[in-house]
């Protein structure tokens, strides 16, 4: 399976955000890329560094397709109004201190800075500046994996930052962009009609619900940590099926803590009916290995041997595969995981 890595992914590299009322070092590192590409090393995927190109019209016309104006400039402009007025020495991270309860109406306030808590929904999206270049670096290997996949059976975008907290107008969740999405709208606009986006991350992948739940082009099924006791909390549940044209295109699988192996493919195999019911022309998968037994941040127990077994299903369908990566945070786990869904696939 061809591999595609955004070569800018380094310039994000924070190393704190805020949860459960501590300062934490972030998981989300440049290390994760590199953990990965070290374990399929020799494994015979062809690598292809892929470099960010901001003039680059399809890939603005799919961001613009799933993100809104406001957001994308608060995204690419936040950091320097925020450094000037905060930090004139740099280097301080963008993470707001204030947080919006979105009413019919509201818009994001005057002040530059005061914006952060109205495009974030958390703590765990920190802002440097780097980070709009690595977010978009990361958006553009996704969309270049998207064109590949009109010749080929499979293609895996090796994306950082990841994408999948990342809603219509806001960031959370180590997510800016939302990579998965805008390969979607990509494969839309080049003529595709339906579109599938299974997400199998230990968390759910609430940013890609909220932007498709309207839309009946674009199937999301998502199995995870139910949300009533894991993040991302206010998303993820069962009864979210839709609305409007999108009623019946949004799947939700929400699964108990300490989740096994048996229990986790019962969830995939009624994904995969659904999936197979709409009948897409791509099969987009929001790969999280956070599911794995050792992984530190999630507490599902999948072995190596199920991620192999994913593997085996995903190759299974007839349909175009797309694997874009999401979450998994353990160094010495992460690579070895995709290692395994990669070479049970091409097997």
């Amino acid at each position: 399976m061809r591999v595609f890595v955004p070569k800018d992914h380094a310039l994000h590299a924070p190393e704190w955000y805020l949860a459960d009322g501590s300062v934490r070092p972030c998981p989300e590192v440049p290390a994760r890329l590199d953990a990965i590409l070290d374990a399929l090393a020799g494994k015979g995927h062809p690598i292809e560094q892929v470099s960010a190109a901001g003039t680059d019209a399809e890939l603005l016309a799919a961001i613009r397709g799933v993100h809104t104006p406001g957001y994308l400039h608060y995204l690419e402009t936040i950091h320097p109004i925020w450094a000037a007025e905060f930090a004139p020495g740099g280097g301080r991270d963008v993470l707001p201190d204030t947080f919006v309860r979105r009413m019919p109406g509201t818009s994001p306030p005057k002040k530059p800075s005061a914006q952060a808590g109205y495009y974030c929904f958390d703590m765990a999206a920190p802002i440097m500046a780097g980070t709009w270049p690595a977010a978009l670096a990361s958006a553009q290997c996704a969309i270049t994996a998207a064109r590949f996949i009109a010749r080929a059976r499979g293609a895996y975008a090796l994306c950082r930052p990841p994408g999948h907290h990342a809603g219509p107008d806001y960031c959370g969740g180590f997510c800016y962009l939302n990579n998965a999405a805008i390969a979607a709208q990509l494969l839309l606009d080049r003529g595709h009609s339906r579109i599938a986006i299974l997400d199998v991350d230990y968390h759910h992948g609430n940013g890609t619900q909220e932007i498709f739940y309207r839309r009946r082009d674009v199937l999301f099924a998502s199995l995870h940590a139910e949300p009533d006791t894991q993040y991302p909390y206010y998303w993820g549940f069962a009864p979210e099926t839709g609305e409007g044209e999108g009623a019946g295109f949004n799947l939700n699988l929400p699964l108990k803590r300490g989740c096994g192996t048996a229990d986790w493919f019962a969830a995939l195999d009624a994904a995969f009916t659904r999936i197979a019911d709409f009948d897409p022309q791509v099969l987009v998968v929001s790969l999280g290995v956070d599911t794995f037994e050792k992984d530190g941040v999630g507490d599902f127990t999948l072995s190596l041997d199920d991620f192999a077994r994913l593997g085996v299903k995903l190759a299974s369908t007839h349909t175009p595969v797309l694997i874009v990566q999401e979450g998994g945070y353990n160094l010495q786990a992460v690579g070895p995981c995709i290692a395994a869904v990669l070479g049970a696939f091409n097997a």
